[in-house]
């Protein structure tokens, strides 16, 4: 399902109507080329302003907010980024028509445009800046090192970031620039999402001061690994995250305000291992901070026939699960076989069985130890003979169907002999017996 509950993080199911906040409002709209693409068979462009356009229309009358697009106005320009609306008492029917006549044409300067909401941020007392992005920096700049610069210069900001329809990227440098900005990354498919997200980032003006602080290590290293953060009341979602690989959000740190909540945290990439569940509280704008060490092993498992590379399949199963933890095929050829299953540190049952010979029985190797940061050598042989049957007609070469069962009655395998001395007589390969 490739994580596909992930990108329902933070969205939160409150009817679209703003709370009043004191914070001016910062949109960020992303108006790049891609923003053409549909879903559902709707222009996302068309979904972001419908979205931001009832975002707006909740806004209590005496908001400030101001606006920014980027790409809409040449191809290709890297400078192509342009302030809309000042920041301002809320005109909402003429920033509502300004968003609708927004064509997308170019490209994505997410750094240059979040650098123009900041350079507006610094002469103000304190701003939301709520970036919606559908795809990556693409000129060549880094988001995530423009916010913390600005964070620490003491510019008066919070940054959110809305991912829109960008599942399956890599987005480590959207979720870090909005980590540096001290808000949430949120994460939305559709219009729904969208319009749940906008709000969600609406309402949190104010950076809280309470933070989840987790860290994902593996083999020494840093480990990607999903963050999952919901009320410990109601279970409604409320952040998460993903700690991804890299120093800038590894360890991976969640703004969040006082309260009682429950988290998960499970690794990327890593088959077979647990998913962590824990219970928490933040008091005052207090910290908590948890490690976590996903330190994986290998199982390397040789698999031969009469003294040649064997084609089998491998499945290692975690001692009393029901199913399947990882599994492969051996082949022939030594770039797979041996077949290597990286899991989780553990105790496992590996199940081979063979490709080549119909009736040879599956071989169960039961308790395979596997440490973080190792491997477990197997190795296993299956023996085979093999039995030639030929049919004719006198000189002449008869098409003829051949069943072949064991003393238990079971099928144990077959063919046909065709007319063709290519394959009459027929060889049929089978476990000895």
């Amino acid at each position: 399902m490739r994580y596909r509950w992930l990108l329902m993080l933070l969205l939160i199911t409150s009817p679209l109507v703003a709370e009043e906040t004191d914070s001016d409002l910062i949109l960020i709209l992303d108006a790049s080329n891609s923003m053409w693409g549909q879903i559902d068979g709707t222009n996302k462009i068309v979904i972001a302003r419908e979205a931001v356009g009832e975002l707006i229309d909740g806004l209590p009358d005496d908001s400030n907010v101001g606006l920014i697009a980027y790409g809409h106005r040449r191809e290709g320009d890297c400078e192509d980024i342009e302030v809309l609306a000042d920041v301002g008492p809320v005109d909402k029917d003429g920033l509502k028509a300004t968003i609708n006549g927004i064509n997308p044409k170019g490209r994505t300067p997410i750094t240059s445009s979040i650098n123009a909401a900041i350079e507006i941020a610094a002469e103000r007392d304190g701003s939301s800046i709520v970036l919606i992005s559908d795809g990556l920096e693409t000129c060549d700049l880094d988001p995530c090192a423009a916010v913390r610069t600005a964070r620490s210069e003491g510019v008066p900001f919070i940054l959110h970031v809305v991912g829109f329809d960008v599942s399956g990227e890599d987005t480590s440098q959207l979720e870090c620039a909005a980590q540096a900005g001290g808000g949430l990354y949120l994460a939305a498919d559709d219009a729904p999402q969208l319009s749940e997200a906008l709000q969600s980032a609406y309402e949190k003006p104010v950076e809280p001061d309470g933070r989840l602080i987790v860290s994902a290590t593996a083999e020494e290293g840093l480990q990607d690994a999903l963050i999952l953060v919901s009320d410990a009341g109601s279970g409604d979602h409320v952040a998460g995250g993903r700690t991804y690989t890299s120093s800038d959000t590894n360890p991976r740190r969640i703004p969040l305000d006082d309260g009682s909540y429950r988290a998960e945290v499970k690794a990327v990439g890593i088959r077979g291992t647990p998913t962590y569940n824990f219970e928490f509280e933040i008091v005052d704008g207090s910290a908590v901070e948890r490690d976590f060490d996903f330190s994986a092993g290998e199982i390397s498992v040789l698999v031969t026939r009469n003294g040649e590379l064997s084609d089998a399949t491998v499945n290692a199963r975690r001692v009393g699960e029901r199913t399947d933890t990882a599994g492969g095929r051996t082949y022939t050829s030594e770039s797979h076989n041996p077949k290597v299953l990286r899991v989780a540190a553990g105790t496992y049952d590996v199940t081979i069985r063979s490709v080549e010979v119909r009736n040879a029985p599956e071989q169960v190797i039961n308790e395979v130890v596997v440490a973080g940061g190792e491997t477990t050598e197997l190795e296993f042989s299956f023996e085979s003979g093999v039995l030639s049957v030929g049919t004719q007609r006198g000189d002449t070469l008869v098409d003829s169907v051949i069943n072949i069962v064991d003393s238990n009655g079971a099928s144990a395998g077959g063919g046909r002999t065709y007319t063709s001395p290519d394959s009459n007589p027929k060889s049929i390969v089978l476990f000895p017996g």
